[in-house]
């Protein structure tokens, strides 16, 4: 018996309103992967159970995009460009387009292979969602989709405008093709990785509320009759935080497998272009190349994007680690202090309970990272440290290419 598409399923949530759940925020999402060839799977009847499979038209998308991306990726390093004074900033062009491309074909290409596997990360923050609802602290889905919507709109239309400021200068329809589809590209990776790290970040931020709701102080540590902790539920409560919390951290672990590389891909791309137009910028100041190259509305426009690309990730990111950070202060001041103080009328379970829970949140708390190093602001340092490191040694080349020249 053939499997039943979840397709109209999908497209009849997206009018939704107001939006319930999770899943009624991904179809959107959903139509950006499928479009980018990043996304290439179509999930079943009942997409709430986490069930896909592959159809002939998710195949069809994928081969069409690496296609594409393959023949970019040869155009770009096999292109007759003009004469550039700089033949170090030559070959720093031809790196970025092979940096884009070779990103973007390992990106379409891992992300084929783990195709069924991104629809559980969304299976997952559903669970996630219901487990906080039950706390009292329900997502206002409405509001996450008009600003998925708002975001992702105003990326795109940097990107178009870009494009529109590189055919105003009457370049060649291939080399506008070439540029057009990069940055597509990239910034389709950017907004799927940003898309992971706020569904994971926003989902322990509310859980970081539940906690402060149930076990912050609410007076002076002095006065024992203003202390929440008499509650004969919070041992029930502390049990279902604790779940939530290490469901959280299995997010962050799946979103960091499922779309790690496509961080990765967006930050690297970003990356190469941002070093070789600061090169670039030095070689302007140093008159060995005309300051339009770099001075011009297309190279700025495209510069701003890349270092936003950056720094968002890091912030996104950091910003998670600070709240993982908050919530271990807050558990280790309450429930030391406090117990501390009143152990006597607390039951050994609920003091067991908040030993483990310690324990919980000093070995274990949701990051996302690529598996080499976390996306928070150590990125911004290794990236400037590491520009800076090849900016002198490109400018050593130059100089002596200039001398002996």
């Amino acid at each position: 018996m053939k499997a039943k598409s979840g397709n109209r399923e999908l497209f009849e949530s997206l009018l939704r309103f107001p939006k319930r759940d999770v899943f009624d925020c991904v179809p959107l999402h959903y139509l950006v992967l499928k479009m980018s060839g990043m996304g290439c799977i179509t999930p079943r009847a009942g997409v709430r159970n986490g069930s896909t499979m592959t159809t002939l038209i998710d195949i069809g998308l994928f081969v069409t995009n690496l296609i594409l991306a393959v023949t970019m990726m040869i155009y770009g390093m096999f292109i007759t460009q003009r004469h550039m004074q700089s033949p170090i900033m030559f070959i720093g062009l031809k790196m970025v387009n092979f940096t884009c491309y070779a990103s973007t074909i390992y990106g379409l290409i891992s992300c084929f292979i783990n195709r069924h596997d991104i629809w559980k990360f969304y299976n997952e923050a559903y669970a996630v969602d219901n487990m906080l609802e039950e706390l009292g602290e329900r997502t206002n889905f409405t509001r996450s989709f008009a600003l998925f919507v708002a975001y992702y709109g105003t990326a795109i239309g940097m990107c178009v405008l870009v494009i529109a400021v590189m055919y105003s200068e009457n370049l060649p329809w291939m080399l506008l093709l070439n540029l057009g589809y990069s940055y597509f590209s990239l910034t389709t990776f950017h907004i799927l990785s940003l898309t992971c790290l706020d569904v994971v970040r926003a989902r322990n931020v509310r859980l970081n509320k539940v906690f402060r709701k149930q076990f912050s102080l609410e007076g002076d540590v002095a006065d024992p009759p203003a202390l929440t902790v008499y509650d004969p539920k919070q041992t029930l409560i502390l049990r279902q935080i604790m779940q939530i919390f290490d469901k959280i951290s299995d997010l962050a672990d799946k979103g960091s497998y499922y779309y790690g590389i496509q961080i990765m891909v967006s930050i690297a791309g970003s990356f190469v272009y941002l070093m070789f137009y600061t090169f670039a910028f030095t070689l302007v100041i140093r008159s060995v190349l005309p300051a339009e190259i770099v001075f011009n509305a297309g190279p700025i426009i495209s510069y701003s994007m890349f270092a936003y690309n950056v720094f968002i990730v890091a912030f996104y990111g950091n910003a998670l680690k600070q709240q993982c950070a908050q919530l271990c202060f807050a558990s280790t001041f309450d429930f030391v202090l406090v117990f501390g103080l009143i152990s006597t009328l607390c039951e050994s379970v609920k003091l067991t309970l908040l030993r483990m829970f310690l324990m919980q949140l000093g070995h274990r708390s949701p990051m996302i990272t690529c598996g080499l190093f976390p996306f928070d602001w150590t990125l911004i340092f290794s990236i400037l440290s590491t520009a800076a490191t090849y900016i002198i040694i490109l400018l050593q080349f130059e100089s002596a290419g200039s001398s002996s020249g």
